[in-house]
């Protein structure tokens, strides 16, 4: 099962790892540069993001616990809110 990326407002020092790591270009920073998953169907569940964050502010979730998520990102384009 594909699994996304989820991140923690208070771990994330903002750092932008994620992103620049991402190599589907998935994420994207707030305006705050707290990453959001901007383009879920892009990402490819290879678990750079994770791995690369040195504060352990990013953790995977299952396709299945996210998708009303995915579906408000992909219809309205928003960046999530903290």
């Amino acid at each position: 099962m594909k699994q996304l990326p989820a991140f923690s407002a208070v771990r994330c020092k903002r750092c932008g790892i994620c992103e620049h790591f991402c190599p589907a270009q998935a994420i994207e920073l707030r305006e705050d540069s707290l990453p959001y998953l901007a383009k879920p169907k892009a990402c490819t569940s290879c678990g750079l993001c994770r791995d690369m964050c040195p504060d352990w502010a990013v953790h995977l979730r299952d396709m299945s616990e996210v998708e009303s998520e995915v579906e408000r990102i992909e219809t309205e384009g928003l960046e999530k809110t903290a």
